[in-house]
């Protein structure tokens, strides 16, 4: 996997690269390695203080029990061996190689764009971030009762911010978060689990977002981490510039997901079990239509032989 992880320093060389426009509306690949990874137990943690800005390549966001503590962190596995790092020293550069057109279609009418967006995609798109979140860290996954509440708390920077996954059924995009609204947007994750969606910027330059990981654990005790997210978009973007932004913004109220309701991804995993389920519930009934207009025309060919004076 192509890895672009450099120290940040005063002065940072811009990657130049071919233009190679990534798809907005990329499917997700089951077969793809990095969708059915294995998360260790004793993964390297970086130390706080390495900052780092990455351009390519796996990572995911993640909560993990560090020393009894809870912390939202990013698992960055774009080289050789997994590193678990503080999001507050990580960069995410998405490079104008990440550049889209968002389709012309109604169902695509939520993100307010006109023109080319940046777009880390839902699928690996080589030379370009690929950024998912995981709920599988051995000792996260032993320790929620119900699962984990990815919460967006709000974008600082130029243009709007929308994350939607495109889902591989009869469905269109879901949207997970808008920028445009100036509430808390809550997801629920279940234990165990890895995914990847769309992360679109509408204009480039220096980001934030904040995140925030909730659960309650098994032992009744409620945790919750919340980290700014830092992204450099377009090759102009300074990461410098970024890696010092403060958040200035008023966050909305983190409300969380109740753990007993499906979140819009467990939906999405629902909705071809429902669409088989009715497929099944009308098969059985034309069948048993078809059974009942075959006795009753039965039924009447006999009694038309009566009246006929041919009954056997």
């Amino acid at each position: 996997m192509m890895k672009h992880l450099r120290k940040l320093s005063a002065v940072l060389p811009v990657l130049l690269c071919a233009a190679q426009p990534a798809a907005a509306d990329s499917q997700p690949n089951p077969s793809d390695p990095a969708l059915t990874q294995v998360v260790e137990e004793n993964e390297h943690i970086a130390p706080k203080g390495t900052a780092v800005e990455i351009s390519a390549g796996h990572m995911d966001l993640g909560p993990k029990i560090i020393g009894g503590k809870w912390e939202l962190m990013v698992r960055d596995d774009s080289g050789k061996t997994p590193v678990w790092r503080h999001p507050e020293d990580v960069v995410f550069r998405v490079s104008d190689k990440a550049q889209a057109e968002i389709p012309k279609k109604d169902e695509y009418s939520f993100i307010n764009a006109t023109g080319r967006v940046w777009v880390i995609p839902q699928q690996e798109i080589p030379g370009v971030v690929w950024l998912g979140w995981n709920t599988q860290s051995p000792e996260v996954a032993r320790s929620v009762n119900g699962g984990v509440s990815l919460i967006y708390a709000g974008h600082q920077g130029a243009g709007d911010f929308h994350g939607f996954v495109q889902a591989g059924n009869f469905s269109g995009p879901q949207e997970l978060w808008n920028s445009r609204r100036s509430v808390s947007q809550p997801i629920h994750v279940e234990p165990n689990t890895h995914t990847h969606a769309n992360w679109v910027f509408t204009k480039p330059g220096e980001h934030l977002l904040r995140l925030s990981a909730q659960a309650r654990l098994k032992d009744g005790t409620s945790v919750e981490d919340t980290k700014i997210l830092r992204f450099a978009v377009g090759d102009a973007a300074d990461a410098q510039r970024v890696l010092a932004m403060a958040w200035t913004k008023t966050n909305p109220p983190a409300t969380a997901v109740k753990s007993a309701q499906p979140g819009i991804l467990e939906r999405m995993t629902l909705l071809p079990l429902a669409v088989a389920v009715f497929l099944a519930a009308a098969a059985s009934a034309v069948t048993a239509g078809a059974l009942y207009m075959r006795r009753r025309t039965l039924r009447e060919r006999r009694a038309a032989e009566k009246m006929a004076g041919i009954d056997e």
